[in-house]
């Protein structure tokens, strides 16, 4: 057998152009395992999450208060003992054994350092103990095969070793086995290096979309029987403009630890923690593969979306709705309720492993179940099982700890979204694996390709190991050699094409050093300036005279084709595509009468969307196209106006219980203090203290200004959540429509001359737009209450205030809660005026008109100022005076028309790009 061998050559291919029995094309590790199995030392692998977790226990046997580690390793256990596993593999890969110097006497030589003192102790900790054994790895096989080769009378079966590149670049310890080979008859030889120069071409596009089509031309403009694509980037990007030539996709894709399957163990163990996150928890029960059945999970969304907690009514109903369901059962119930309610883990109390993996009894379960019918998720399975094997000897874990076990399993993958096709050319990761000579090259992410990692030792600790026979490769070497290899590799290659992009994602890509090296190799140009290339100072003008722009490819031409285009050696004949400029969606649709259009019933917040966009309320109330339940769950302003609602109730409850009407600041506080997981449990997680404090602070005020003003205006809260249903009849043209309104009232009182009151509670950042309402007479909600909760067709002018919960004030026009605003109109004006407005849009509907009111009114403004514009132009030409301008914008005509104009609440419309209102239609 020949075997070829390079420092690179672990991801390379065996061969290309040249296949052939008996020949192989190894890196490191394929070397390792070759001899491995030739000299019967294989062994089972490892996972490094389980060395880091044995060399752990190691440590806290070493540990004590004085040990130079003791205060990294009781801040953070699992990286103390993550790194100093990687400082021992690196030395033992490098042949250290475990002995250390002894200090020369007569010297000012402290000895071997705290770090070479700690891993030579951590060493000859385990030897003997039980449990205190350290799986070997990789850096543990070169040592054994070292001594192998040297001892055993197998037969390894290799005639040649063909090293890629001189031996002495190899690292000693990588030299001692060679020269054991050797040793052994195996001859040994190095590879030719290439002497050719390749035809460099610098591919300089702007985003990684004007790279990847240019690429994908080139790509598409050749044969590519022997072409190799070097792949250092994801061609998520590339595979689609390969796919427009007809070409087969790379399928390289992006490491991410955001896929589903590997979000799925992270998600969970944050959920095991109190307080519940539910933002977390909504993610996990709409993960695709989440172990909780779809069933279960709507019921649990619904409740989170009513009550963002999981200690509320809300969330009690749910388990118990889930456990009347045959199809899911009272145990599942049960365990759902167990695993993210009743049995939290408090961080404060450090839980153990085996609390932990208590915790996990139900995932464990159910993801079992899956991964039987789901083969993706059975290597997500095996993770969950290797996370608690380690988690379950663990005396204590804390939340940290958790995170880094989690994170040092479940890696980032690579699972590309569309997979690779079979294609003519040769697919590598970097440059330096190739191994034949090609006629061209394709270098896709030339920017991203960097040298491999290496280990920094200071000095005083090189020198230490270097005294008992460790020779340890610097950085400068093995960059040296990748820099070497990169180079070799580009001379098999007669044409290379590097790509490069200025910015990705909108930050600026830096710039690879290794591309100075390759134009270093380049002839100087012929043209001007070519004296300063050749005095070997002009790089800047060598990378210059090589690269190529997206505006430098195109040759004009002339007949029927627009041009040519040309890069490294090939052309394609392009003709220019009809240009095609979006168009915006229309405002007005016509769907057809239909009566199946009329409303069913109506809410207060349905009715303003019906006023204000109909094609808004026809999508979501006929179309019945709604928001995603997890993006349901209340948070920021709307969560706190939520909370703050349900403490002013449960207020009210106890006040009434003991015909009080002022809440003492206890009864306040003790309110909050048990609200507050059910309803803005948010507020609960770590990092929110000030934010919680802040909201706490301004609900309490809010609560007691509110019960407080009341009092002092005469008004006797009766009700808080007053639920009420009137039918609202509508004229149109085939006759009486009767429509069901239903809703509740935030807060329904009476005065001392036992009128009605209506206080709607408002948590916002600004008050400005509601005393904007008040004052203009368009308080619709107020009004359709006092509607509500009267009789007659019209609402009677009683008290109604909107309460400005952050602000701790009322927007009234009446005098009860404090200096009143003047209004234009009165209820009774503004109910006339809606209702015949709801006539109006009604009718539309029912004929099959549906309008989006705010791309309406646009074009309705430009339209009139146009008109306006044309008038005024008219006039001055014949010296007659300008016709009088009619209404300029939408609400000036609904409003001339008797009818209320409400605006149409794009800020919270989820269809702008169903309208017109979001994209780009220049």
């Amino acid at each position: 057998m020949i075997v070829e061998f390079g420092w690179f050559l672990d991801r390379a291919p065996w061969a290309y152009t040249r296949p052939g029995l008996n020949r192989v094309r190894v890196g490191r590790k394929g070397f390792v395992s070759l001899l491995q199995t030739r000299l019967g030392l294989t062994r089972p692998d490892t996972q490094n999450a389980e060395r880091v977790s044995q060399y752990l226990r190691r440590l806290e046997r070493l540990d004590s208060s004085d040990a130079w580690f003791h205060r990294s390793l009781a801040a953070d256990p699992w990286s103390t003992a993550y790194e100093l596993l990687s400082a021992r593999d690196d030395a033992v890969a490098n042949g250290w054994d475990g002995t250390l110097p002894e200090p020369e006497r007569g010297t000012h030589d402290g000895g071997p350092s705290p770090l070479l003192r700690t891993l030579a102790a951590a060493e000859s900790a385990g030897q003997g103990v039980p449990g205190g054994e350290l799986a070997p790895s990789l850096a543990d096989d070169i040592v054994e095969l070292i001594a192998e080769l040297k001892s055993t009378p197998l037969p390894l079966g290799i005639d040649e070793l063909v090293l890629a590149h001189p031996e002495d670049t190899f690292p000693a310890v990588w030299r001692r086995i060679i020269g054991a080979l050797r040793h052994r008859g195996v001859r040994v030889s190095v590879a030719a290096t290439p002497q050719r120069v390749p035809e460099l071409t610098v591919l300089h596009a702007e985003t990684e979309w004007e790279a990847a089509e240019h690429a994908a031309r080139w790509l598409a403009a050749g044969t590519n029987e022997r072409t190799a694509v070097v792949c250092s980037d994801p061609t998520a990007v590339l595979d689609q403009y390969l796919t427009l030539h007809g070409r087969p996709r790379l399928g390289v894709g992006e490491r991410s630890a955001w896929r589903a399957q590997d979000q799925l163990i992270p998600l969970f163990f944050e959920l095991v923690w109190e307080p519940a996150n539910v933002h977390l928890l909504a993610e996990f029960l709409t993960l695709p593969d989440s172990p909780v059945r779809r069933g279960a999970a709507k019921h649990l969304l619904r409740a989170l979306a009513e009550e963002p907690g999981v200690h509320g009514a809300a969330w009690s109903g749910a388990i118990a709705a889930i456990a009347a369901d045959e199809s899911l059962g009272p145990d599942l119930a049960a365990a759902l309720d167990r695993t993210f309610r009743t049995r939290l883990l408090s961080e404060a109390d450090r839980a153990s492993g085996a609390q932990l993996v208590e915790a996990t009894a139900w995932l464990t379960s159910a993801l079992t179940a899956r991964a039987a019918v789901v083969p993706r998720l059975q290597a997500t399975a095996a993770q969950l099982g290797r996370v608690l094997a380690l988690l379950a000897p663990l005396p204590q874990v804390s939340r940290r700890d958790l995170r880094r076990i989690i994170a040092s399993v479940v890696t980032e993958g690579a699972e590309p979204l569309v997979g690779a096709e079979a294609a003519p050319w040769l697919r590598l990761n970097h440059l330096a694996e190739l191994g034949e000579d090609v006629d061209d090259a394709l270098w896709w992410g030339f920017q991203s390709a960097s040298t491999p990692a290496v280990r920094r030792w200071d000095a005083h600790d090189a020198a230490a190991l270097a005294q008992v026979g460790v020779e340890l490769p610097t950085p400068q070497e093995l960059t040296a050699l990748a820099v070497r290899e990169t180079l070799a590799a580009a001379g098999r290659c007669r044409r290379l094409v590097v790509v490069q992009i200025a910015q990705r994602n909108g930050e600026r890509v830096e710039a690879n050093p290794l591309l100075e090296a390759l134009v270093a190799g380049q002839p100087a140009s012929t043209g001007a300036g070519s004296g300063a290339a050749e005095a070997g100072s002009g790089t800047a003008e060598r990378i210059a005279s090589v690269t190529r722009a997206p505006s430098d490819l195109m040759v004009p031409g002339a007949g029927a084709h627009d041009g040519v285009w040309r890069l490294a050696g090939r052309e394609a004949r392009l003709t220019r595509a009809a240009a095609r400029r979006p168009v915006v969606p229309r405002a007005e649709l016509e769907v057809g009468p239909n009566a199946a259009l009329a409303p069913e019933r109506l809410s207060f917040s349905q009715l303003e969307v019906l006023l204000g966009c109909s094609l808004r309320w026809a999508l979501e109330r006929k179309g019945r196209l709604t928001v995603p339940d997890a993006a349901d769950i209340p948070e920021g302003s709307r969560m706190i106006g939520t909370f703050a609602h349900r403490v002013i109730e449960r207020l009210h409850e106890v006040l009434r219980a003991e015909n009080r009407a002022v809440p003492t600041g206890g009864e306040v506080d003790a309110a909050i203090e048990e609200l507050l997981p059910e309803f803005a449990s948010e507020l609960l997680l770590p990092g929110q203290k000030a934010r919680r404090l802040t909201v706490v602070a301004a609900v309490a005020e809010a609560a007691r200004t509110f019960f407080a003003t009341l009092q002092r205006g005469g008004v006797a809260l009766q009700a808080v959540e007053k639920e009420f249903e009137k039918d609202l009849r509508l004229v149109t043209d085939d006759g009486v429509l009767s429509i069901p309104v239903v809703g509740s009232a935030d807060a329904v009182g009476v005065d001392e001359e036992g009128r009605t009151v209506v206080v709607d509670l408002k948590w916002s950042s600004t008050g400005r737009y509601l005393r904007e309402k008040v004052q203009k007479g368009t308080a619709l909600q107020l009004a359709l209450y006092q509607w509500a909760l009267n009789g007659g067709d019209a609402p009677p002018d009683h008290p109604t205030a909107y309460y400005l919960l952050k602000q701790h004030d009322f927007a009234s026009a009446h005098a009860h809660f404090g200096p009143s605003v003047p209004r234009v109109w009165a209820p009774e004006e503004l109910w006339r005026r809606a209702v015949h407005a709801a006539e109006h849009v009604v009718a539309d509907v029912l004929a099959g008109h549906v309008t989006a009111t705010k791309p309406f009114a646009d074009a309705f403004a430009a339209a009139a100022a146009q008109a306006s514009q044309s008038s005024a132009a008219t006039g001055a030409e014949g010296g007659s005076a300008p016709v009088p301008a009619g209404p300029t914008t939408v609400e000036e005509r609904e409003t001339a028309e008797g009818r209320l104009y409400v605006e149409p609440g794009c800020r919270f419309c989820r269809f702008g790009a169903l309208c017109g209102l979001k994209g780009d239609y220049s």
